[in-house]
């Protein structure tokens, strides 16, 4: 092999790394898991206490429907990714809003958690004759999958998900 070609293979991964440490070469939004788990108690009992669970935590909800069981909560923030040259000064700040649905299950209920209107939020400080101005930046998960560090939203997934099943299962609700 050439000389030159070496230098330009050489740069071209070098190139790659770079570029995967700020993007994580997703081009389409991948559909994220639904968590779920059965807990042997009543759909409408698991719904109320997972109502109160979730209020607890100091999640609020735009959407509750207690017929289909179905809570569907604000936008939270869940976490933070900092530091790095890639990332702007205040970081990526993660939201979304969980989504929770109970159904009857043989033996009692099945809970389904997910994330939905996953988002990233940035500020940025920018100089206008002199004067310094802000603004934050929205990017959705559909329109930007790459900027997405998807194993941040399958943490905070599987800890709701285990908090949940967690105290459901130690009867939680049940006059408790």
């Amino acid at each position: 092999m050439r000389p030159g070609r070496v230098v330009w293979l050489w740069a071209l991964c070098v190139g790659v790394l770079l570029i995967s440490g700020c993007y994580h070469l997703r081009l389409e939004a991948t559909p994220l898991d639904v968590r779920r788990f059965e807990v042997p108690r009543p759909p409408d009992d698991v719904y109320a206490a997972v109502k109160c669970l979730l209020a607890r935590e100091r999640y609020e909800f735009e959407q509750e429907e207690g017929k289909e069981r179905l809570l569907v909560t604000g936008f939270r923030h869940f976490a933070t990714r900092a530091g790095g040259l890639t990332l702007p000064e205040g970081g990526r700040l993660y939201f979304h809003r969980l989504r929770v649905t109970v159904r009857e299950a043989a033996g009692g209920s099945e809970v389904a958690v997910e994330s939905v209107d996953l988002e990233i939020r940035s500020s940025y400080a920018y100089d206008e004759g002199g004067k310094v101005n802000y603004f934050m930046k929205r990017y959705p998960y559909e329109h930007y999958p790459g900027m997405f560090d998807l194993d941040v939203v399958n943490r905070e997934l599987n800890g709701v998900k285990r908090e949940l099943e967690t105290a459901l299962r130690a009867g939680v609700g049940n006059g408790q």
